[in-house]
């Protein structure tokens, strides 16, 4: 049973007033605090193999292999954003950027990409509301051709949305090219 969701099922994104773009989890600042925290972990892990681990010292082991061994979404279950996100671009649904945005979207899914590696979500989209209210987001990897909203469900989508998002997003100032 597929329990995946087909991007023309979210209709209601294109509902929106305003959409924002953010990059997260590139560029060397992330590289040297991905370095570090693994560092860290390490140090801690061979602490608890010894039993001699803190609650404060476990929490934190706890907190790093969660961050360090698994896939990173644009916003967490408190709403709170990545660390690493930065936002790019805010577009109003009347905008031609919108209008393009809105086109990618609405392409039909007729040849959905199959690879088997994880995504590393490095790009998102955040559609607000009127109310300044996040409709849904959008997390995207291009490296493994994977979208998956704010309820963490995949969406698939056709093979040649990624390459037209690809390019709307590099427009946006997106360093897509050297991941």
């Amino acid at each position: 049973m597929n329990s995946n969701i087909d991007l023309s099922e979210l209709k209601h994104i294109l509902d929106f007033e305003y959409f924002e773009t953010y990059s997260l989890q590139r560029g060397s600042d992330f590289e040297k605090i991905i370095i570090e925290k693994g560092e860290v972990c390490d140090l801690l892990s061979e602490k608890y193999k010894s039993e001699d681990l803190s609650v404060e010292e476990n929490q934190k082991l706890i907190d790093l292999n969660l961050q360090l061994h698994n896939v990173q979404f644009l916003v967490d279950e408190d709403q709170k954003l990545h660390y690493s996100a930065e936002k790019l671009k805010r577009f109003y649904s009347n905008d031609y950027e919108a209008t393009e945005l809105t086109k990618i979207l609405k392409t039909k899914t007729e040849n959905v990409p199959a690879w088997m590696c994880a995504p590393v979500y490095r790009d998102a989209i955040v559609f607000y509301d009127r109310n300044d209210t996040i409709i849904e987001v959008l997390n995207i990897c291009f490296s493994c051709e994977f979208i998956q909203n704010s309820n963490k469900h995949f969406i698939d989508a056709d093979i040649s949305v990624y390459q037209s998002l690809k390019n709307l997003f590099i427009r946006f100032g997106h360093k897509i090219e050297s991941d």
